[in-house]
């Protein structure tokens, strides 16, 4: 490659970015997108080949593994000489492993992910590149560039990273390093961006969103930011992410309950109902204190979308045990499930435990994905005749429809014009279909 070319892509060259795992990812990828949009780079449109691909991986199970390096061979086999890098979960664990792909001119971690587009600007003269460092206690997180992409409706902002607890099926505190979180000023500053960009919608996330501030000087916590955010510039609706149940407190769904544009939606990783498989996974609660929860999520937000995380077959559960998960979560009032069977992570305590029958487990999770769509059928249908807020998010499936999402996570199709993408419209639900609401505009 010549040096006019090397200028030529670095200024206007196409970039495709394939993401894998949770929000927090895909929080990285807006910002990744972001400096690269800034630097000159735009995003390939689908069909077009592109100059850049960067893989974002997740590492959270053997076969999270297994997805990312089908992806990157897939990748070096359909677009041969196109500079391919690789960062993410699973790029921090085993960098060795991904370098040795085909392909692949660079792998980053998830300190260094960062400063990818400082790297293109001087592009490595004999790939791959490994920098992959370690994040120690007390280091700061670094702000990325507020998730300002063309087209999107509803950015995540990142508001802390890492996680302590050390679960031990999970090896995210190996991967994301020790707690951190973006200083309040900073956050604000990015919802102001944001705001002005347009955006009627951010998502606060993080790895373990409840423990934000906890590592800040002087410690603060979810609830005094969201109190400091009130009055604040912002996107007039503010959603959060995924957060352990033990770090919603009574503080937090006060402030909640009363802060402006809060879309009442709580998604909580109960991971099972069964005292001795929680104590065995590392979870700090027990079975009635997560059904207390709900039932308090309940009360104070009546119509709130509520999703739980169940993760079912893990070493050492009986039928007994899954039972207790399963009658907990019929009990409940939820809104719907993401179940995972569990799935070994080299590296994890629970990796080392006698593991249940493969038929079992899949037997136990096709009941609680079953029990899961049942719940999201009746929670929509008590929706039917009501109006709720829905944000616009862009063209339905047909002619003359949107999609849009309400406040309380539900997907909506509606009437109207393409005008109003990225407005908040309020609409009477009239049916349901396929597990999405059909309404009306009022």
């Amino acid at each position: 490659m010549n040096t006019e070319n090397e200028k030529r892509k670095t200024e206007n060259g196409l970039f495709r970015i394939l993401t894998f795992g949770c929000k927090v990812n895909q929080c990285d990828t807006a910002a990744l997108a972001q400096a690269l949009i800034a630097r000159g780079w735009r995003e390939a449109p689908v069909g077009d080949a592109p100059d850049l691909i960067l893989v974002n991986t997740c590492t959270v199970t053997a076969k999270a593994d297994q997805q990312a390096r089908q992806a990157v061979r897939g990748l070096a086999r359909d677009y041969p000489g196109t500079p391919l890098w690789v960062t993410g979960c699973y790029a921090q664990r085993a960098p060795e492993e991904l370098a040795a792909l085909p392909g692949v001119q660079g792998v980053l971690g998830n300190r260094e992910k960062a400063r990818l587009a400082d790297l293109l600007a001087d592009p490595p003269q004999e790939p791959p590149v490994l920098q992959v460092g370690f994040l120690s206690p007390g280091e700061a997180l670094e702000a990325l560039p507020a998730p300002v992409i063309p087209g999107r409706t509803r950015p995540r902002l990142k508001i802390q990273d890492g996680c302590e607890h050390h679960c031990t099926y999970c090896i995210v505190p190996e991967v994301r390093g020790p707690r951190r979180s973006l200083p309040p000023r900073e956050v604000a500053a990015a919802l102001e961006q944001l705001a002005a960009a347009g955006y009627r919608e951010t998502v606060l996330t993080g790895v373990n969103l409840g423990q934000y501030g906890v590592d800040l000087t002087p410690p603060t916590d979810l609830a005094a930011l969201l109190q400091s955010l009130r009055s604040l510039p912002r996107p007039p609706r503010l959603r959060l992410s995924s957060i352990e149940p033990q770090e919603v407190t009574p503080a937090l769904l006060r402030k909640l309950a009363h802060f402006p544009g809060f879309c009442p939606h709580f998604h909580l990783p109960l991971q099972s109902g069964a005292a001795p498989v929680l104590k065995a996974m590392g979870r700090d609660y027990t079975p009635e204190e997560f059904r207390d929860l709900v039932e308090e999520i309940n009360r104070r937000f009546p119509d709130a979308g509520l999703g739980l995380d169940v993760l079912v077959g893990f070493p050492g559960e009986t039928a007994a045990d899954f039972e207790a998960t399963y009658a907990l979560v019929e009990a409940l009032k939820v809104t719907y499930l993401h179940v995972f069977p569990f799935s070994p992570r080299p590296g994890t305590p629970a990796a080392a435990m006698p593991r249940l029958a493969a038929t079992i487990v899949r037997s136990r999770a096709k009941r609680m994905r079953e029990l899961g769509q049942m719940k999201k059928r009746q929670f929509l249908e008590t929706q039917l005749g009501r109006t709720g807020e829905v944000l616009v998010e862009g063209p339905g499936p047909q002619a003359g429809w949107l999609k849009g999402l309400s406040a309380n996570y539900l997907p909506v199709l509606l009437p109207g014009p393409l005008e109003w993408k990225n407005r908040i419209v309020t609409v009477r639900f009239r049916e349901v279909q396929r597990e999405v609401l059909v309404g009306e505009v009022m």
